[in-house]
């Protein structure tokens, strides 16, 4: 089969009985965003978010709670404080929050009065609140028979606020009742502006922390997530002199005395730290701190912490960060590439001298070694002036050097205090780099700017160096133009930072972004240029002219330029569209089967119901999506050619996948042997890769969004999901078997969401069968199961290699910091991946394991069944999609409103 289908993210679906009894399912928008795919069936499509139940034709019930008299005056009691967060402790949806999160959400629950024989909410209706029972006793009904009875103190309807599944059971009171409530969207605002304004402030307590500044940003974002709020009377010790550390302490507000005996030795403020020495070297406390003039606000970081959130012991890092910031501060060394200045670290031969020990004899030649300060500094004996602090390179000047130099050290250079030193001959040091420096970084240069570019996956080192001799850089300012329509081709143009728009007839119809390209239709067809192209933002072009360009130009590079050129065939309207058949029946949309008239190249057009978006008010997400799939030009994602539109329908025209989802071979081959999965998951990281180095989070990773192509190759599908997020964001999203621990809990999640999704395939692939919840449907109970992570594998399969498992286990990481480590690049290091030829995967060169039986596209397909269908989407089951649905939902009405008139200007 072949499919093109870019499904779209919701809340919530309500399922629609029509006249011929057969289902349909719409999507249910809110603002507040709270989404989730809620089924991990085996269809072609995963379901979004079980959702009501409702018969169009019935009796409109009311909504829940709707019985109630709500007390927007009552005043909590200590009592009913205390009743509240009992019932929160009792619940594993709010194990992960903070004690101060629980009082926010305690206080901020209403009161909600009803008297008796009243429903609070009825079974199959969509979910709305969380309840605590304050007096009163109620009934629980399931198919109207009575199962148990709720009574004061106890809570109820949780699930409601992770997402609106219908209720299983009715809920009606026995007698006047009053219980404290929470509805969802309250719920997760709350939480998400507790937990950021408490992130934010931490992230930015700790870029004060010299301690901490050799740590790079993603490091102090995953300290930021772990710091701990204390808060201190006057008089209150926090740390005891002689005592054992565990903790770093920040003040956030308020002073601390430092005492050492009953002597004041310090006063610290607000920003100021303490505690540090316990951490690194582990010995007694030093000094007593005592909060005084009122209270004391703290932040903590523990070892623990510090060891979850960094993955190593604190000394560790902050010595690995001590020599990679020497590097990057030395002038000569700053060129070498990232895996080379690892390479460098790893063979570094690491010393310890004491104050007054001679590090750097008298006379000993400069050219003999690399020296790095790792902590301490060194001074010259003579003067005792400071020679090189820490995070310094000696010798770097000289190392680097192709030819002999003579130069000597004029002094012994000492241990000012207790020093460690790095050090590396200039014989291991070319060893470590890899050949002479000059020669290193020449090559670094040309690898560094090309080699991301698929374009040139083709082109051996020796015409890669060739190519990089020819490329000029220019930078352009905003809205520079770089080059108008109809202007001669001159050049092709590579975005080395930032992006540019190209823009057609005043519409923008693609954005290129880094390592992406623009300007080769002219240069193959000797043709003016067809569109405008403007920078968007302040951006840095590399710039090939056409006579150079042409001279690397080989066959592989042509073939790849036609395909991209016929990807973007900007000539082609909706008229010019044949429709063959339909591929995919989504939720909003249907797929197509087209083929354009003239040239007879095949797509997938995607259709959206204008109705079904102003409905649901579903504009930003088509907005988003069609962004983000105009940015996108990877050989591992499906493209979208262009979008249009009518009075009607809003259409993508996207890039056809002859081939099978990679669910439907899972199920036909069962078990992926070891190196099958190093194929999928090697594709899928590069896939991951490439969007999250746009800021782009994929979201819903799993089987049935893969599609493997007539080749074997990867195609990631289905970007209904994906958000451009430079942070963290907190939109619970996607398959509930693949949502990560932090997702789910709505404390907020980055990139490294994907990673934890991305375990949870390779797991399937080895195992058969997903890491939690495997039994389970219902989300909720996978939810638990998650957040339960008990991670066993199977007994009852041959078991995965122990790097496969070490794999899984770093993928699958409760602490998103662990998984990747700094970035997902960084999964291509691991042992798994010892011996796996990347550069031949990037160049498509490596024998896929599975090559999908698929036949012809037009097998089955002669002109007068084309003819016959030529009039599909107008006739066929749009029609039912078209017709009116009444929503109940005041928030959606008002959110309808914000809704611009010409929000598809681009389309």
């Amino acid at each position: 089969m072949g499919t093109g289908c870019m499904k779209i993210d919701t809340t919530a679906y309500i399922k629609l009985k029509e006249n011929d009894n057969s289902n349909k399912k719409v999507s249910v928008k809110n603002k507040a965003g709270l989404l989730g795919r809620l089924s991990r069936g085996q269809s072609n499509t995963y379901i979004e978010a079980s959702a009501a139940y409702i018969d169009v034709n019935a009796v409109k019930s009311p909504d829940e709670a709707s019985a109630a008299y709500i007390d927007v005056n009552a005043v909590k009691s200590p009592d009913d404080k205390q009743m509240i967060l009992h019932a929160l402790n009792n619940h594993f949806i709010f194990t992960s929050l903070t004690d101060e999160d629980k009082e926010i959400v305690a206080e901020t629950m209403q009161l909600y009065v009803f008297d008796t024989g009243k429903a609070v909410f009825e079974q199959d209706k969509p979910s709305r609140s969380y309840y605590v029972v304050k007096y009163g006793v109620l009934e629980v009904l399931v198919n109207e028979r009575r199962v148990s009875k709720i009574h004061p103190t106890e809570g109820f309807g949780e699930l409601a606020l992770l997402h609106d599944n219908p209720r299983s059971a009715t809920v009606r009171t026995l007698e006047k009742s009053a219980m404290w409530g929470i509805e969802r969207t309250n719920f997760r605002r709350v939480i998400e502006e507790m937990n950021t304004m408490i992130y934010e402030q931490n992230r930015e307590f700790l870029e004060k922390v010299p301690l901490l500044q050799p740590l790079n940003a993603q490091q102090k974002d995953s300290l930021a997530a772990s710091l701990v709020s204390c808060k201190y009377n006057t008089g209150e010790k926090i740390i005891t002199e002689g005592d054992e550390g565990m903790h770093l302490y920040i003040i956030r507000d308020g002073c601390v005395s430092v005492q050492k005996g009953t002597k004041e030795i310090a006063r610290l403020y607000t920003g100021d730290f303490f505690g540090e020495m316990t951490l690194l070297y582990k010995v007694p406390r030093q000094a007593s701190c005592v909060a005084v003039e009122g209270i004391a606000k703290c932040v903590a970081l523990s070892r623990e912490d510090l060891q979850k959130a960094l993955g190593n012991q604190l000394t560790e890092i902050i010595e690995k960060n001590t020599i990679l910031e020497a590097l990057n501060k030395s002038h000569k060394l700053y060129y070498l590439s990232k895996d080379q200045k690892e390479s460098i670290l790893r063979d570094l031969e690491y010393k310890t001298y004491k104050a007054g020990d001679v590090v750097i004899p008298n006379q000993s030649s400069c050219q003999g070694k690399l020296y790095i300060v790792i902590s301490g500094r060194l001074h010259y004996a003579r003067t005792s002036q400071i020679f090189a602090e820490k995070a310094s390179c000696i010798g770097d000047e000289y190392v680097t050097l192709k030819t002999q130099d003579q130069a000597r050290y004029e002094d012994d250079m000492i241990a000012g205090c207790d020093v460690k030193v790095g050090e590396l001959t200039k014989y291991k040091f070319e060893n470590s780099i890899g050949g002479k420096y000059k020669e290193v970084v020449r090559e670094n240069n040309a690898m560094n700017v090309l080699r991301r570019v698929y374009l040139f996956s083709s082109l051996d080192s020796k015409t890669l160096k060739e190519l990089f001799s020819m490329i000029d850089i220019k930078k352009y300012k905003d809205s520079e133009v770089v080059f108008k329509e109809g202007a001669l081709c001159e050049n092709v143009y590579i975005v080395k930072r930032g992006k540019i728009n190209v823009i057609k007839n005043g519409k923008i119809v693609r954005t290129i972004c880094k390592h992406d390209y623009v300007g080769e239709r002219g240069i193959l067809f000797d043709k003016t240029t067809s569109a405008s192209c403007i920078a968007d933002g302040t951006a840095s072009l590399w710039i090939i002219s056409k006579n150079n360009f042409i001279q690397i130009l080989n066959e592989k590079m042509r073939a790849q330029l036609f395909h991209r050129i016929q990807m973007q065939d900007e000539d082609a309207t909706l008229q010019d569209l044949e429709i063959i058949k339909r591929i995919g029946k989504g939720v909003f949309s249907r797929v197509y089967f087209v083929r354009i008239k003239k040239t007879e190249k095949l797509y997938a057009l995607k259709v959206i119901p204008r109705r079904k978006i102003e409905l649901l008010v579903l504009h930003e997400h088509i907005i988003q999506e069609r962004s983000i799939l105009t940015t996108i030009d990877s050989p591992f994602i499906a493209k979208l050619v262009k979008t249009f539109k009518d009075e009607r329908r809003i259409y993508f025209l996207l890039e056809y996948i002859h081939g099978l989802e990679l669910n439907s071979i899972l199920k036909h081959v069962g078990l992926l042997s070891n190196n099958d999965c190093l194929f999928y998951m090697g594709s899928l990281i590069l896939a991951l890769q490439y969007l999250h180095e746009r800021d782009i989070i994929y979201r819903d990773l799993k089987p049935s969004n893969i599609m493997i192509d007539a080749r074997g190759y990867v195609k990631l599908i289905d970007f209904g999901s994906t958000k451009i997020a430079k942070g963290r964001t907190y939109t619970l999203i996607g398959s509930p078997h693949y949502i990560a621990p932090e997702a789910i809990v709505g404390k907020g999640y980055n990139k490294a969401a994907d990673v934890w999704s991305l375990g949870v395939c390779l797991f399937e692939f080895l195992c058969g069968r997903v890491p939690f919840g495997e039994d389970f449907e219902d989300p909720y109970d996978i939810y638990e199961a998650i957040l339960e992570y008990n991670l066993v594998f199977p007994n009852d399969i041959e078991q995965p290699t122990d790097a496969a498992k070490n794999f899984i286990l770093q993928l699958l990481s409760k602490f998103p910091e662990f998984r990747c480590s700094g970035g997902i690049d960084n999964l291509k290091r691991h042992e798994w991946f010892n011996g796996f030829d990347w550069d031949a995967l990037l160049k498509l060169s490596l024998n896929a394991p599975y090559t999908p039986d698929v036949g012809d596209p037009l097998d089955d397909i002669d002109d007068e069944i084309a003819e016959e269908n030529e009039g599909l989407i107008n006739n066929e089951s749009l029609q039912s999609m078209e017709n009116p649905i009444e929503i109940n939902d005041p928030e959606l009405d008002e959110y309808r409103k914000t809704m611009s008139t010409n929000w598809d200007k681009d389309f």
